[in-house]
Formats: C-alpha cells, structure tokens, sequence
C-alpha cells in the first residue's frame, strides 16, 4: 500500500469557500478514483425503522411478530412511512439491515464498539462473529486493540469482505501527512488491505500554533485522499457538532459519510441528528447504554418488563428505530448475544416517545461542546 501521489499544501484560510476548494481539486486532476461514484443515500425515516411488522396496524397485525421491512404482513401498508433498508452484504447479526452511506456503500445499523481500558476480550469477538453473525466492528488506534483484532478475525475465519472495519485517527496523528501515515499503520495492525470507515476520532487538535479549524482542514484533505484512492472506503468524523461540520463544509470538498456521536435516552441531539441527515451524513451512536446508567433507570425497567426483554435490548433497539447505526460495547459473549437480539420485535411509537423525551444532555463520555 503506497500513497506516494504528490498532494499540493493544505488550503490556507484566505481561500477557504467554494471557489478554493474546486481551485484545489483542479490542481488535483491526476487523481484516480479507485472508489465508485458517491451515491446520494435516501433520507433516514421514521422512528419505527428497521420495521419487522406494524405494531399500530389498523388490521389488527400480530405485534412484534418476525416479518420484512415491506408492507406490514397484516394490512399490506408500509409502516409508518418506513422505506425499506438494504439487506448486508455476506449477512450479520440475526437480521441486521444497513444504511446507505454517500460513498455508495452500505453500513450495518448493529456493530460491536471496542474501547481501551479492559474494553476488549479475544474471546467476546471471536463469539461475536462466529456465533452472532456480528459484522460490523469498531476500534480505534487510541484503544490500542487494532493488532489483537487482527487475531481474533483471523480466527473466526468470516472473510474480509463479510466484514465492515471502522477504525479512528487519533489527535497525535492529524495534519495532512501524519494521518496518511497513521492510516497505513492501522491497516498493518489490522492485517487488511484497506478500511470500511476511518473517522477523525475528535475536533480538538493539540496542535501548537494552529487553530483547530486549520489542522482539522489539513487532516480532512488527507481523509479525502485516503477516500479518493480507495484505502478508505468511508471516511468521517467522530464527536463533532454542528459548528465544526459546518466549518469542515467550507474548507473542504467531500462531505463525511458518517458522524459518530454519543447517544443514548439521556444524550439525544436531535438538531444534530437532523442537521446531518439533512447533508446525508447517517449519524452512528455509541454509548447506547449510557455506561450501564440506562439500565437501572425505572422507565426503561418497565418498558423491559412490557416487551418480555431487557433493559439493555430496549435501549439498542429504541437507538435503532431512530435511524442511529448503534454500537453497543461489550466483553461479555453472553452479552454481545444479548445485544444482537433486537431485530424480532418493535417499540411502539408511543413508548419511542416516552424514551425520546428521557433526554437530559448528560454525557457519560466526551463532551465536544467546548471545542472551537
């Protein structure tokens, strides 16, 4: 793997707008596309998806009972508007659909997050992917488990191109250079050839005598190549708010494919959620159980107790019914199999909103809100 393509200096802030950045891709014509053409993702839909049947049918259509994403088996309506979602590519867990992203590819809505800290079990993954039908996997060079994740793929014997592999930049890598560098390094540690989604990890850049808005810019346009050669296969960011996409929008040419944000029924930002989905960002999750603090909340216990589940499959699913790819974390097999049991029943839109308004904006993660 090489990217030993010249690339002209970071745009500087004299030029930032739309006038610099088509100036810059003009300079960049030698570059070859290895990616197919970025598709336009529809619009993510109502609280109801992925739908397996109609839990409000006028007809009188068994809630909750396994069915497809089409017209509800009972009254033949699509339900609640729901567009049907494309099935993934070399299966996944128990049902899991995925969601188009802007680059053409489609990102399974259930992963397994990884995280530093006691935050990764060999065992647990490997019994995600060959028991659970787990596909989608998240990491970070920052969690430090990139080489004990090769390993545990290597054993479950699922194939790389059944697998979805996001990994993460680390502040320490960003610039321009660095972060093509840090890219190939996460590949090695990984043992592949290139990465489904690679994400800026945070829009706080550490970097002396540059603004963050500058070094974010310089990091992007190396993202941006990384996405143009195929290295990438999505690029995005992760943790950042309206304001530091709406810079990232007027320095730069490829809009993100993905942000990923906390959220949980404590920490919803719709207007967040709403501003990408209104540039075809699809908005992911992680944190969906809130550190465990959703599971012992009495709203959520009795909604547990309502639909014969537990706490922490009511809080997935309600993530998932909101047109959130979720990435729930955990080092326990039994836990992870738990987690990907939600694809056979449905919350029903009055209880979507008794856990929608649970929000409170406490953060149990990051708080990014600070960050110029």
């Amino acid at each position: 793997m090489s990217l030993a393509s010249p690339r002209p200096s970071p745009t500087r802030y004299s030029m930032l707008g739309e006038a610099a950045t088509a100036a810059r891709h003009g300079r960049e014509a030698g570059i070859s596309r290895d990616t197919p053409p970025r598709a336009r993702s529809p619009p993510l839909l109502s609280p109801a998806w992925p739908h397996p049947r109609s839990s409000s049918c006028s007809h009188g259509a068994a809630a909750g009972a396994a069915g497809s994403c089409g017209p509800c088996d009972g009254c033949g309506q699509r339900p609640l508007s729901m567009a049907a979602p494309l099935a993934m590519e070399g299966g996944g867990a128990r049902g899991c659909p995925a969601l188009p992203l802007a680059s053409g590819r489609s990102i399974p809505v259930l992963g397994l997050g990884t995280s530093h800290q006691g935050g990764y079990s060999h065992d647990a993954v490997v019994h995600a992917l060959q028991k659970c039908g787990i596909r989608h996997i998240d990491t970070a060079k920052r969690y430090g488990c990139e080489s004990l994740l090769q390993k545990a793929i290597k054993e479950s014997d699922v194939k790389r191109e059944d697998l979805w592999i996001t990994t993460k930049l680390w502040h320490s890598d960003y610039g321009y250079e660095n972060t093509k560098k840090a890219c190939l390094e996460s590949c090695e540690r990984l043992g592949v050839e290139y990465l489904d989604l690679y994400l800026i990890h945070w829009p706080d850049a550490h970097v002396p005598g540059k603004s963050n808005r500058e070094v974010r810019a310089e990091t992007w346009g190396a993202m941006e190549e990384l996405y143009e050669k195929g290295l990438c296969r999505s690029i995005g960011v992760s943790n950042f708010l309206i304001s530091h996409l709406e810079q990232l929008k007027e320095d730069c040419v490829i809009t993100p494919h993905v942000n990923q944000v906390e959220y949980h029924p404590f920490q919803r930002p719709q207007e967040l959620v709403d501003y990408c989905r209104s540039r075809d960002i699809v908005f992911e999750g992680y944190c969906p159980l809130a550190k465990g603090e959703a599971l012992t909340h009495p709203s959520i216990i009795q909604l547990a107790e309502k639909y014969g589940r537990t706490p922490a499959q009511i809080c997935i699913r309600w993530s998932i019914q909101n047109g959130i790819v979720t990435i729930p974390k955990s080092t326990k097999a039994e836990r992870i199999q738990e987690n990907c049991k939600v694809f056979d029943f449905t919350i029903a839109e009055d209880d979507v909103e008794i856990l929608n308004g649970m929000h409170d904006g406490r953060h149990v993660s990051w708080d990014p809100s600070l960050i110029l």
